[in-house]
Formats: structure tokens, C-alpha cells, sequence
């Protein structure tokens, strides 16, 4: 319910559901402090005149994993995936505007093992499903190696 309308009424829960508004904060409460519920506000970054990125980079002289850790430490990245077919990595960032994403190719560039990169540039948003968290908030997780 709190996916489709993150900010809907605890009473319309309780009225759904067949149990008490108390009952609906209690869990909801539960859920948010144990880290298995968080709500927050979404936007559209191209919207606010932010630049998405998605660079698809093909490793050399290391391996693939290697780069991708690294690549992941960055703060304006926010996606970071080994591929399969014609490129060894994926990232995706998104910046506040065209200086600071040439800003952050050129220092994708200088990162040890990486050899071409194809970059696009998202010129609209039709549907974002992902929440990586506001930079530097609670909701943004580090990457976590699980080779």
C-alpha cells in the first residue's frame, strides 16, 4: 500500500486492512526503525535540470570487478554493475549539470583498468523504480562486494 502512496493516511490503512490506526503506526514504526521501511520523496532529475549518465566501460590490464569497486566509491555515482556482452561495467550517475558530469568522465578516465567508455546522456525519464538515497543520506548504502 505504502509503495503506491508513500504518504497515504494510517486511518485509510486501518480501514483497509480491517485493524486499528494504532495498529497500522505500531507497524509501520517497527518496519521504519528495524531499516525495512523507509519513505521518501522522489523526483525526476532531469526535471530539476540535473544530468543522468550512463557509462558503459570497457576494463582493461584488471579485472572487471576490481574497476567496479572502485568506480563505486565515487559520490556522483549511483549505480554500478558487471555486464555481460559487449562491455565489462555499467555505471550510472547523475550530476547537477553538464560541467560537473564532464568533471566526473574525466575522472572515470584516470581510474586505473579503465579503457573506452561509451557514455549516453538521458534526455527523459519515462519510469525510475530506484531509490539509491539522497547523496550522504541513511538511505544511500556502499557497495558491497559479493563475489
Amino acid at each position: 500500500m505504502l509503495a503506491r502512496d508513500g504518504r497515504r493516511p494510517g486511518t485509510d490503512i486501518a480501514a483497509e486492512l480491517g485493524v486499528s490506526e494504532a495498529t497500522v503506526r505500531a507497524r509501520i514504526g517497527r518496519l521504519t526503525e528495524s531499516g525495512v521501511l523507509q519513505v521518501v520523496a522522489l523526483c525526476d532529475p532531469l526535471s530539476l535540470g540535473h544530468v543522468r549518465l550512463s557509462l558503459f566501460i570497457d576494463v582493461s590490464d584488471l579485472t572487471p570487478r576490481t574497476v567496479a569497486l572502485e568506480l563505486a566509491k565515487h559520490a556522483l555515482v549511483g549505480h554500478v554493475t558487471l555486464c555481460s556482452g559487449m562491455h565489462d561495467v555499467l555505471v550510472e550517475a547523475t550530476c547537477r549539470d553538464l560541467t560537473e558530469a564532464v568533471s566526473l568522465l574525466d575522472d572515470i578516465r584516470r581510474t586505473p583498468g579503465v579503457g573506452r567508455i561509451e557514455q549516453n546522456i538521458h534526455t527523459r525519464l519515462y519510469k525510475d523504480l530506484s531509490w539509491d538515497g539522497l547523496r550522504g543520506s541513511h538511505g544511500q548504502q556502499p557497495a558491497v562486494d559479493r563475489a
